[in-house]
């Protein structure tokens, strides 16, 4: 857009008219630009559970010692970037499976060294976790001697779990197999013996 402004000035000393003419350029904004910025955050999630819930090892004792083993299925998922850790304890401070004032020690083993299972005494095994490598056993639930392949590890007390697995991204239904084995001889006093196992499962 072009403006003209003109001035008229008087000589005093005649009657000569000059005019100047100032032309001026002003530029004209046509549009504008503002930016907004969405932001969304999308909490972390984890889930967990596992098989059953309980795992049966009812053991026929012999002289010598009988073993039953089984195993138990945790499953994981979360959307965390950074992954999650998994952690095995007992879900107090107590370690031994008991039948009221009888108890069946937890295995002095591990979970960097475990050892095979003694008479007496109950304990797990995590396969490819820290030194349990392939002590332990595989398929399906059994009765029989006490093997010498298979390590077991004792349960910790709640608050100072075994780190079972470890992941460093997200994770769909991922899953750790934890085997338990329960090793009795006839010495051993008859009775249901009892103990609740805590999996945790903690956002990284």
């Amino acid at each position: 857009m072009i403006f003209l402004r003109s001035f008229k000035l008087r000589y005093m000393a005649g009657s000569l008219l000059v005019f100047f003419a100032i032309f001026s350029t002003t530029s004209v904004v046509s549009a504008l630009t503002a930016n907004t910025t969405i932001t969304s955050t999308v909490s972390k999630v984890i889930s967990l559970l596992t098989t059953s819930g309980s795992v049966n090892l009812d053991v026929v004792p012999t002289g010598a010692g009988a073993q039953t083993i089984a195993s138990d299925t945790v499953t994981v998922s979360t959307n965390d970037v950074s992954g999650y850790t998994l952690t095995l304890s007992s879900s107090t401070a107590s370690l031994p499976l008991t039948s009221g004032s009888n108890t069946i020690p937890a295995s002095s083993g591990t979970l960097g060294t475990p050892i095979v299972q003694t008479v007496n005494t109950w304990g797990y095994c995590v396969p490819s976790v820290g030194g349990f490598s392939t002590f332990c056993p595989s398929g399906n639930a059994s009765s029989a001697a006490i093997s010498g392949s298979y390590k077991f590890a004792g349960i910790k007390a709640s608050g100072s779990g075994d780190t079972i697995a470890n992941t460093n991204t997200t994770a769909s239904n991922a899953t750790t197999t934890v085997w338990y084995g329960v090793a009795a001889n006839t010495s051993q006093p008859s009775g249901t013996y009892t103990n609740t196992v805590t999996y945790t499962a903690t956002i990284n």
